[in-house]
C-alpha cells in the first residue's frame, strides 16, 4: 500500500463511528511518532481530542503529545485554533493537549478554556483543569490570581468551588481574597463553603479576619460537616480568642456529634501548644 494510500485509510478510521477502529488508527500513529502526519491524519488526529468518548480522547491527546516532541510543529498551532473554537469538549482537550507537550506550548492563551472546565459535569475534568490552572498559576500569578478571584463569585457553584480549591493550592490571600471569603462562608452550596473553609485554613491572616469567619461557620452553620471543618481551621490558624476558645470548648463537649467533638479538641490540643 502506497503512503498516501495508507494516510486516507488512517484519516477516515479516525473518524470512524467505531471507536475501536478510531483506537486502532491513533495505536498506529503512536507506535511510529516521528513519521510524518499527512495534514488529513493531522486534523482527524486533532479532531479525535474533541470525541465524546474518554479513551479515544485520552489516546488522541497522548499521540499528539508524542508527534509535537517528536518534533511536529504544526500540533500546537492546530491544538491553538481548536481551544478557540465553538466546542467546549475541544477547548478542553485541546488546552489539555498543550499542557502534557509543554516547553512553550501551554500559557496563558489556555486559561479560558480551563478556567470554563471548573464547572463541567464531569468531576474528573474539574479536578484536572484545576490541576493545570494551579500550574499556570506558578508562572502567571497576577492573571491567574485575577481570574480565579473573579471566579470565586461566578453564578455557577463548581466555578466557585474549584476556584476556591486553586486559590488554597496556591495560597493566594490579601484584602480582595477576604472579601470573597466572606461570601463563600455564607454560599448556599456546601461544598463551596468546606472549600472555602480549606482555604481559609491555609491563610496567612495577622489580621484575624479569617479566623472570625472560621468561627462563624462552627457557631452557626447548619452542616455538621462545615462545623467539624471550621473547627479544624481554627486549631490551624492558631486563634486563641476568648470567644474561639468558649466555641471550641462548647463543640468538644458536644455529644451529638463525636466527630465534631474530635475536630474541636484537637483544635484545643494544637491552641494550647502555641
Amino acid at each position: 500500500m502506497s503512503a498516501a494510500l495508507k494516510d486516507e485509510r488512517v484519516a477516515r478510521e479516525l473518524g470512524d463511528s467505531d471507536p475501536r477502529r478510531r483506537l486502532l488508527a491513533i495505536d498506529l500513529i503512536l507506535s511510529a511518532p516521528a513519521r510524518p502526519l499527512s495534514d488529513d491524519v493531522l486534523d482527524a488526529l486533532v479532531g479525535c481530542v474533541g470525541a465524546a468518548q474518554k479513551t479515544i480522547q485520552r489516546r488522541a491527546i497522548d499521540a499528539l503529545a508524542a508527534v509535537a516532541v517528536a518534533g511536529d510543529a504544526r500540533i500546537v498551532e492546530r491544538l491553538r485554533g481548536s481551544i478557540v473554537g465553538d466546542d467546549r469538549r475541544m477547548r478542553w482537550g485541546a488546552a489539555y493537549a498543550l499542557a502534557q507537550i509543554g516547553a512553550g506550548a501551554f500559557a496563558m492563551h489556555a486559561a479560558d478554556a480551563l478556567c470554563e472546565a471548573l464547572s463541567d459535569d464531569d468531576g474528573d475534568i474539574r479536578w484536572a483543569a484545576a490541576n493545570l490552572i494551579v500550574r499556570l498559576g506558578r508562572e502567571y500569578p497576577v492573571e491567574i490570581r485575577e481570574r480565579l478571584i473573579a471566579l470565586g463569585a461566578d453564578s455557577d457553584r463548581n466555578a466557585r468551588k474549584m476556584a476556591l480549591y486553586c486559590i488554597r493550592d496556591l495560597r493566594i490571600n490579601g484584602a480582595e481574597l477576604l472579601a470573597v471569603m466572606e461570601r463563600a462562608v455564607r454560599d448556599p452550596d456546601v461544598h463551596v463553603r468546606l472549600a472555602a473553609l480549606a482555604v481559609l485554613t491555609r491563610l496567612g491572616d495577622p489580621s484575624g479576619a479569617a479566623a472570625k469567619l472560621a468561627l462563624g461557620c462552627l457557631e452557626s452553620d447548619s452542616d455538621a460537616g462545615v462545623r467539624r471543618a471550621a473547627a479544624v481551621a481554627l486549631g490551624n490558624l492558631q486563634n486563641s480568642s476568648p470567644r474561639a476558645a468558649a466555641a471550641l470548648k462548647s463543640a468538644a463537649a458536644d455529644e451529638s456529634d463525636e466527630s465534631l467533638a474530635r475536630a474541636a479538641r484537637g483544635a484545643l490540643e494544637r491552641l494550647e501548644k502555641r
